[in-house]
């Protein structure tokens, strides 16, 4: 009917990624928390904390694809608004990834009969090769995730977002249908089969779509060099470093509660953190689609445009999140009963609202972060980050012990107060102050 009156609406392209990643993402998240029903009353709450306990090492192995997939993001991005061809990048990062997939898969296969007892420690039911099993097979898939996931990045910077999206989805629900298959069995090794049944998609499918785009950008490149490689993997560089600092930052709770606290807090701190997942992930979606248009916008130097996108974004992120928190003191009770019946497991507000200042300064500290990235600015990182990451493992490890849950959260929220909460922003405002913005 517009059509026919001569009206045309156009929605900027970032939109449709972020409406698409909103959709995507709360799929992906309830996925989650309703594959914790299910699992627990298949496998009972000692095997189901194992299981999250090695869900949680994606957070570790997404560093496998040596942040290829950022790199070329940002040079897809660049050369979009410069007008320049693309493909070379695409075909560099899909040789690197290739190379990459089979390299650390030999290293995890060699050094899982150390790391998975070491990790399942407290486990006594299972043998040490059981454990080093389990790690060998999740360490394989979750390294097919992080580096078929390049092809995301890819879709990202083409403005096609909404595809990594849909992809990223589909796969979730499969593995989900996965173990509810695997549900039916009588088998004996349910967590073994629960675990492939739940990765084996999102492995597959996104190395699948980063072999077609690979294949795909020979035929679209008339100029592909040495000159791609040594770019891609420069800058691939500097953002792996980070990654590894961050990861230490982010992903040292899971190894923390499995060498210190019981089946009880592991199964109680998984379930809590999805469900403030389920929030948060819709402001990640954000941060996720404007990063390629920040880094297009940082190129063109549109800094005001930046500055109002980022305003917007942050004061939205920072009320939803407040607002999920006081929800979630209602609901959580609610929540735990229908996801774990009969387990009593229990959360107290304190560590509800806890958990929520954490996330709100997760959003703060994100959108920072992701700024400075799409500008491909590290240098804060490598200052503050490191304190950070000390800050984290000493707190976490000295707190946990002797508050539990509260010391988990505690240190994590003191590792950010100290450091990347100020720092980041003030990076930011240098940035603008200098290209004659504010923010």
């Amino acid at each position: 009917m517009l059509k026919h009156l001569g009206i045309k609406i156009r929605f900027p392209k970032h939109a449709l990624v972020i409406a698409s990643a909103w959709v995507s993402r709360f799929i992906i998240v309830t996925v989650q928390v309703a594959s914790v029903r299910i699992l627990i009353g298949d496998l009972g709450i000692e095997q189901y904390a194992v299981f999250a306990l090695m869900i949680s090492l994606s957070g570790w192995y997404v560093l496998a694809d040596l942040s290829i997939g950022v790199s070329v993001q940002n040079y897809i991005s660049e050369s979009r608004a410069r007008g320049k061809p693309q493909a070379g990048y695409v075909a560099a990062a899909g040789s690197l990834a290739i190379l990459l997939l089979m390299v650390t898969i030999v290293l995890i296969y060699f050094s899982s009969p150390y790391l998975g007892p070491l990790y399942l420690k407290q486990f006594d039911t299972m043998g040490d090769n059981d454990k080093a099993e389990l790690f060998r097979t999740v360490g394989t898939l979750l390294i097919g995730t992080s580096i078929g996931g390049i092809a995301y990045k890819i879709w990202y910077a083409e403005q096609k977002g909404y595809l990594s999206n849909i992809v990223s989805a589909i796969a979730s629900v499969i593995g989900f249908g996965g173990i509810i298959l695997v549900g039916k069995f009588t088998a004996t090794d349910k967590l073994y089969l629960s675990l492939i049944a739940y990765l084996l998609p999102p492995a597959l499918i996104p190395v699948i779509a980063l072999l077609y785009k690979y294949s795909r950008s020979f035929q679209d490149s008339a100029v592909f060099g040495v000159a791609h490689f040594t770019e891609v993997l420069r800058r691939a560089g500097k953002f792996w470093l980070f990654g590894i600092m961050a990861a230490a930052v982010l992903q040292i709770d899971y190894i923390v509660l499995s060498q210190f606290l019981n089946v009880q807090d592991i199964a109680a701190y998984s379930i809590s953190t999805k469900l403030f997942g389920l929030a948060f992930v819709i402001y990640q979606a954000v941060l996720a689609a404007l990063w390629p248009v920040f880094a297009e916008g940082i190129a063109k130097a549109q800094w005001k445009s930046v500055q109002i996108q980022m305003q917007r974004s942050l004061s939205m992120g920072l009320a939803f999140m407040a607002l999920s928190t006081v929800s979630l003191v209602w609901l959580m009770p609610l929540a735990f009963n229908l996801l774990a019946p009969n387990k009593k497991i229990v959360i107290s507000n304190g560590l509800i609202f806890l958990l929520g200042s954490y996330y709100m300064i997760r959003v703060w500290t994100d959108s920072f972060s992701m700024l400075l990235q799409s500008m491909n600015d590290l240098k804060p990182f490598w200052i503050y980050v490191p304190i950070q990451a000390l800050i984290s493992t000493v707190a976490q490890c000295f707190l946990a012990p002797i508050f539990g849950l509260y010391g988990i959260v505690l240190g994590l929220l003191v590792s950010f107060l100290f450091t990347v909460s100020w720092a980041l922003p003030l990076a930011a405002k240098g940035h603008c102050a200098l290209n004659r913005g504010s923010m």
